[in-house]
């Protein structure tokens, strides 16, 4: 036990004076730690790769398409999972969470990817597309989607991550990515009347995304003053060039110029899959500044 009290103090006031000091915990706004430094980073990952999977597979759902639906699954329980078991550390000792879905939502979650391992398996197995089955399984996907930052949401005393908009952007994330994905499958496997035929709906997740966006900022910047800082912390320092670079650019930008090039259907493979880059690349900056930037509000 004093080893691990050590090493959070270790983390918490680094001896090399960097970071907070240890009168200033908790009196000025402090900035959450424990889910994106260190080992929070594959919690980071975990949470992305998990709800791409399950992007792909619910896009897949509704053109019927068996790859999809075996990549996604692949994606969200290997790459998903195993980032999972990095972040939770010792398997023999994480499994004991999962006895906790009645007060955990990384619990919950976590069951809802177990039954998502099950029932898409009987689905890929099987080859059925049955509507019943089909609307089974698009909710649990949906609820996947939702996991990371439901898990945040949760936590009311982080502004940034209890915003009423952080859900609705991470479904719409999820599923803006799994078409994306989707999409790029149909370009590379010769189905370009299929890849052209999916723009319109390129357009309007894009659109869709971009408003979330630009809601959840508005809504925590002026949710209280530590929504603010939050906010203030997502355009300064370290994180500037994230936000501008990461965001902005790749995230909103570039994704917007391929598809106002593309509108109309007029699709290709090239831009298809820079904009596929372009939007990884984005998503994967718009959560980790999300994450990186929510404080607490200080206790006196």
């Amino acid at each position: 036990m004093s080893k691990q009290i050590h090493e959070l103090e270790q983390i918490m006031f680094p001896p090399d004076g960097s970071g907070l000091k240890p009168y200033e915990w908790m009196v000025n706004p402090t900035r959450q730690q424990q889910w994106i430094d260190d080992k929070g980073i594959f919690l980071w990952l975990a949470f992305f790769f998990s709800e791409i999977g399950a992007g792909l597979y619910f896009v897949s759902l509704f053109y019927e398409n068996t790859a999809g639906l075996i990549i996604g699954w692949l994606i969200t329980l290997i790459l998903g999972g195993i980032i999972h078991v990095l972040y939770l550390g010792n398997p023999f000792r994480a499994w004991r969470m999962l006895m906790k879905p009645n007060t955990s939502e990384l619990s919950r979650g976590i069951w809802v990817i177990g039954v998502f391992a099950v029932l898409g398996f009987l689905q890929m197995l099987t080859g059925s597309f049955n509507i019943v089955f089909n609307f089974i399984m698009g909710i649990v996907c949906l609820l996947i989607i939702s996991h990371g930052f439901a898990t945040m949401n949760v936590i009311r005393a982080l502004p940034a991550w209890s915003s009423n908009m952080v859900l609705p952007l991470s479904i719409i994330s999820g599923v803006w990515i799994g078409q994306q994905l989707l999409q790029f499958m149909f370009a590379i496997s010769g189905s370009a009347a299929l890849a052209s035929g999916m723009e319109v709906w390129a357009e309007v997740f894009f659109f869709a995304y971009f408003l979330c966006i630009l809601l959840y900022v508005w809504g925590t910047y002026h949710s209280n003053e530590i929504g603010k800082a939050s906010v203030k912390m997502q355009v300064s320092g370290e994180m500037l060039k994230i936000s501008l670079v990461g965001v902005v650019g790749l995230g909103i930008v570039l994704p917007l110029i391929f598809t106002l090039i593309m509108w109309g259907g007029d699709t290709n493979g090239v831009l298809i899959f820079l904009r596929l880059a372009c939007v990884f690349a984005g998503d994967l900056a718009m959560r980790y500044v999300i994450m990186k930037s929510a404080v607490y509000k200080p206790l006196i």
